[in-house]
């Protein structure tokens, strides 16, 4: 049997279909599935968060390599084929949530590996950078994953590749055809890869710092000297407008458009602001 026909039986038999509502599309692809968990390099040392586990296509592949996964799924009548799927394992753990209203550090993991719901791709990234992990493989729409490498100076740089750039290093694994899921997508996906790089000062206040870049990238093709200006009409708490101004004459970025500058500038002008 497929894993088209096992999915579309599970339906039947769960009694649920993909929603447009959840942005739905599940992998089906085996070989897809397979290059997704051996691109998190995974050991039975790992703890795995999986985000998105549908039906377990996926669960089952990392549950065979890992010590310990953690497969998070919104959805009720999914939550009882993955309850079925893996009555008897003792290394699965179903958590029946929405992924961005647990709180990450009641959760023991390292790594992720997902295939989640594209719609709120943004928000499950900065719930992810800010937690932490040691390596990710995901599986998002190919613009968003391009939008996650993209250097400075590219019309897609982002508060996103600000983050992800200065954690980790990334690469995209593979492009994934849309025929790789159903509900087959209008668009393709990728695998991206992320490894978090090594000594490297944590960003504090992330919640802060998220904030104050993306008011700083609405101003992204003024010069830093000019977006500074901005702040004083859309003020961040927690960072200062004086001290700001300061460090962008003590590391002589004032002429420098924003998106031209490196994560790395990003991470020390705002601990050179921060209140």
């Amino acid at each position: 049997m497929s894993r088209l026909d096992e999915l579309q039986k599970s339906m039947v038999s769960a009694g649920f279909f993909p929603e447009k509502k959840y942005s739905q599309n599940f992998l089906v692809d085996e070989k897809n599935a397979e290059d997704l968990v051996a691109s998190a390099d995974l050991t039975k040392k790992d703890s795995v968060l999986e985000i998105g586990a549908g039906t377990g296509f996926v669960t089952e592949k990392i549950a065979e390599l890992c010590g310990q996964t953690y497969a998070v799924e919104l959805r009720p009548e999914l939550c009882e084929v993955l309850r079925e799927k893996f009555s008897s394992a003792k290394n699965v753990d179903i958590i029946e949530k929405d992924f961005l209203s647990i709180d990450l550090s009641t959760i023991s993991f390292s790594k992720v590996v997902a295939a989640p719901p594209y719609a709120i791709s943004d928000d499950i990234m900065y719930s992810l950078f800010e937690h932490g992990f040691v390596q990710g493989s995901f599986i998002w729409q190919f613009e968003f994953a391009d939008k996650i490498l993209s250097p400075p100076g590219s019309s897609e740089y982002h508060p996103l590749s600000v983050i992800a750039q200065y954690q980790y290093d990334g690469r995209i694994v593979k492009k994934v055809s849309p025929k790789a899921f159903f509900p087959v997508p209008n668009h393709f996906s990728a695998i991206l890869s992320l490894k978090a790089r090594k000594k490297i000062p944590p960003i504090r206040d992330f919640p802060v710092f998220v904030s104050w870049l993306k008011t700083l990238f609405r101003f992204k093709n003024k010069t830093v000297s000019n977006a500074s200006k901005q702040l004083e009409k859309h003020p961040v708490a927690g960072v200062s407008r004086e001290k700001f101004t300061r460090a962008i004459q003590m590391l002589d970025i004032a002429d420098e458009k924003v998106f031209l500058l490196e994560p790395e500038d990003f991470v020390e002008l705002f601990e050179l602001s921060r209140e």
